[in-house]
């Protein structure tokens, strides 16, 4: 991440997994930034860019503070939506094939949307 320090990243890992930063690049347009970010993180990374979302500083800081907190369930809520027990629940979550974040030791917190999503695709 040496690469990215010149341009004062805000970095975090997504509950995925993924490195995930905040980079503002000077630009006189916004192909021009996505261009020039692609490049930077690509060279930083070592590897392909997943994911690349382009915005204008003043629409960033606008969405940064406005940030919408999806609805949750925990690790019962979750089993009784799959149809699965606690246990493959959490087992799920082991494997990476349910994001959650951990809350305390042992409870869990996942996005209901992904947890609907994943039991339309299991039917």
């Amino acid at each position: 991440m040496a690469a990215l320090a010149a341009y004062a990243p805000a970095l975090t890992i997504t509950p995925r997994g993924y490195r995930a930063a905040r980079i503002t690049f000077p630009a006189d347009s916004i192909v021009q930034a996505a261009i020039t970010a692609a490049t930077v993180v690509e060279h930083a990374l070592g590897g392909p860019v997943i994911h690349l979302d382009v915005l204008t500083e003043r629409e960033a800081d606008e969405r940064e503070n406005d940030l919408p907190v999806p609805a949750l369930v925990s690790a019962p809520e979750a089993a009784a939506i799959l149809g699965v027990t606690q246990q493959r629940v959490r087992q799920m979550i082991a494997e990476g094939k349910l994001a959650a974040h951990r809350i305390g030791e042992r409870a869990y917190a996942l996005v209901r949307a992904e947890v609907e999503a994943r039991a339309v695709a299991a039917a």
